[in-house]
């Protein structure tokens, strides 16, 4: 995903929240790997938005079982104990 300049004044927690969004939509859309993509990058942007939320964790197992999940998703999966 691209961000516009304003995207850094955001505080991590909305910037994270927002990406989760967007992960929950490529996901409903049957993009999973786009969605395991942008998982990721809320992740590495408020670790703890998902590490957390109970349904980002629901979101986590739903994307790690498909076949084109990336595999650091998997490892995210396996780390929060979700499958």
């Amino acid at each position: 995903m691209r961000a516009g300049p304003g995207w850094r004044w955001l505080p991590t927690e909305h910037r994270a929240a927002y990406l989760l969004d967007a992960a929950r939509a490529y996901a409903l859309a049957g993009d999973m790997r786009r969605a395991g993509r942008t998982v990721l990058d809320a992740e590495r942007t408020a670790r703890g938005e998902v590490h957390d939320r109970p349904e980002v964790r629901d979101l986590v197992a739903v994307v790690a079982r498909a076949p084109t999940a990336p595999a650091d998703l998997t490892r995210l999966a396996a780390d929060l104990r979700v499958s």
